[in-house]
C-alpha cells in the first residue's frame, strides 16, 4: 500500500484517535476513582470526628452520606471475605496516622464498605451505590466513543474503498479499454464524482459510436458515387475531359482513403501490436503502396526494429510519398537509433509541429499534392508505439528523421 494513499492516512488517523482516546479515558478514569477515594475518606473522618462526640452511629450523615449499616452475620462475612483497599499509613504526622488507624476501606463484590473502629466502637457501613452505579455515565460515554470513532472509520473506509475501483476504470479506459457501468445510490463525495465519472463515460460513448455510425454512412454514401464517376470518366472520349474527371475522382478517392485513416488512428478502437520486423520489409511495402516502379535507395540491410507492421507501413509510405511529392533523390538510412528520410528540396516554411496537425499543409503546397494529413497520421502512429518525429533542413537536403526508443 502506498504512503500517500488516502486509507493509509486514514488508518494512520484512527490508531493515533484511538490510542489518544484510550489514554484520556484511563487517565481521566484513573483520575475519578482517585477523587472518589478522597471524598469517602473524607466522609469516613467526619464520620469518625462525629462518633467519638456522641460515641454513637450518627444515622443522619449515614442517610446523607448514602451508606447504611451493617451487622451481625452479614457484617461477620463481609469483614471476613473483603479485601482491604487502604491501610493505616506509616506518616510521621502522628495525627494522620492515627486517623487511618482507626479506619479501613473495603471491597467486595463491587460494593465498599468503610470499617470504622473509634473508642472500642466497631461499624461497618456500606456504600449504598455499586462501582458501576458510580461510574456508569462515564463508562458509558467512553464506550459510546469508542463506538462511534470505530462507525466513523468503517463508514469512511467504505467510502474511500470505491476509489481503487474508479481509478482502475479510469487508467482502463484511458487506455481503451471497455469498461463496466457502476451506479451507487449513496450521496457521499466520492460516490457523486464516481457517478458523475461513468455518466460522463456513458455520454462519451454514445457520442462515439454516433460519430463512427455517422462517418462510416459518409464514407459509403460518398465511395459508391466517386467509384461511378471514375467508370464514367474512362467512358468520356475527349482527352481534357476525361483527364479532369480522372484527377478530381482520384483526388476524392485519396482524401476518402485518408480520412478513413486518420479516423481509424484516433479512434480509441484503435490498438498496435508490436512485434520484432524488418526494417527494408516496411520500405518494401510501403513502395507496393506507392505503386513505385524503381526501388529505394537505401543502406538498410537486416536491421529489425519492434513496430505494428501495418501501422508502421503508413508512416513508411506517407513519409516517402512527401519526400517524392516535394523533393527529389530520396535516400533511408538506418543509423543506430534513428531512421532518416532525406531528400533535395526546399526547407519548410514552418515549424515540423504546424505540419503534424490535421488538414496543416502550409500555404507553399499545390492543392493538388495532399490534404495536409500525412504528417499528422504519421505522428499519431509513432506517438502510439513511443516514437517521435523530428525535421531538419541543411545543404539543401530535407531530413525527416524517426526517433526510435524500443529499438531492438
Amino acid at each position: 500500500m502506498k504512503r500517500h494513499s488516502l486509507l493509509v492516512k486514514l488508518n494512520i488517523l484512527f490508531i493515533v484517535a484511538l490510542v489518544a482516546t484510550l489514554l484520556a479515558g484511563f487517565f481521566v478514569g484513573m483520575g475519578m476513582v482517585k477523587k472518589d477515594q478522597v471524598d469517602l475518606l473524607f466522609k469516613a473522618r467526619l464520620l469518625l470526628k462525629e462518633m467519638r462526640i456522641t460515641k454513637s452511629t450518627p444515622t443522619e450523615l449515614l442517610n446523607e452520606f448514602d451508606l447504611v449499616e451493617l451487622r451481625g452475620k452479614k457484617k461477620q462475612h463481609i469483614l471476613k471475605k473483603a479485601v482491604v483497599q487502604t491501610r493505616p499509613h506509616r506518616s510521621p504526622n502522628k495525627f494522620v496516622r492515627m486517623f487511618h488507624k482507626h479506619h479501613q476501606v473495603l471491597s467486595f463484590k463491587g460494593h465498599r464498605y468503610l470499617h470504622l473502629r473509634p473508642h472500642k466502637m466497631n461499624v461497618l457501613l456500606e456504600d449504598k451505590h455499586s462501582f458501576f452505579d458510580r461510574f456508569m455515565l462515564p463508562i458509558v460515554i467512553w464506550l459510546a466513543t469508542l463506538v462511534l470513532l470505530l462507525v466513523m472509520y468503517l463508514l469512511l473506509r467504505k467510502s474511500i474503498k470505491p476509489l481503487k475501483t474508479l481509478q482502475k476504470d479510469i487508467v482502463s479506459y484511458g487506455e481503451g479499454e471497455a469498461i463496466a457501468y457502476r451506479h451507487s445510490e449513496r450521496k457521499d463525495e466520492v460516490s457523486l464524482a464516481s457517478n458523475a465519472f461513468y455518466d460522463s463515460v456513458q455520454k462519451v460513448e454514445q457520442l462515439r459510436d454516433s460519430r463512427q455510425l455517422f462517418i462510416r454512412n459518409i464514407f459509403h454514401e460518398l465511395n459508391t458515387p466517386v467509384t461511378k464517376g471514375k467508370i464514367l470518366a474512362e467512358i468520356v472520349e475527349e482527352t481534357k475531359t476525361k483527364e479532369m474527371l480522372n484527377s478530381i475522382f482520384t483526388r476524392l478517392s485519396t482524401l476518402l482513403r485518408e480520412l478513413a485513416q486518420m479516423e481509424k488512428i484516433t479512434s480509441q478502437s484503435f490498438s498496435i501490436e508490436p512485434k520484432p520486423l524488418r526494417v527494408i520489409e516496411l520500405i518494401d511495402e510501403a513502395s507496393d503502396l506507392l505503386y513505385l516502379e524503381t526501388p529505394v535507395e537505401t543502406n538498410v540491410t537486416d536491421e529489425m526494429i519492434k513496430a505494428d507492421f501495418a501501422a508502421m507501413s503508413i508512416v513508411f509510405k506517407n513519409l516517402i510519398d512527401n519526400a517524392l511529392k516535394y523533393g527529389s533523390n530520396l535516400r533511408i538510412e538506418y543509423s543506430e537509433d534513428r531512421i532518416v528520410f532525406s531528400s533535395k528540396g526546399e526547407p519548410l516554411k514552418h515549424h515540423l509541429s504546424h505540419y503534424t496537425q490535421a488538414f496543416s499543409k502550409g500555404d507553399e503546397v499545390p492543392s493538388d499534392k495532399g490534404f495536409g494529413l500525412g504528417l499528422y497520421i504519421v505522428h499519431e502512429i509513432l506517438s502510439k508505439h513511443g516514437m517521435t518525429l523530428s525535421y531538419g533542413y541543411k545543404a539543401g537536403v530535407n531530413t525527416f528523421t524517426i526517433n526510435l526508443k524500443n529499438n531492438l
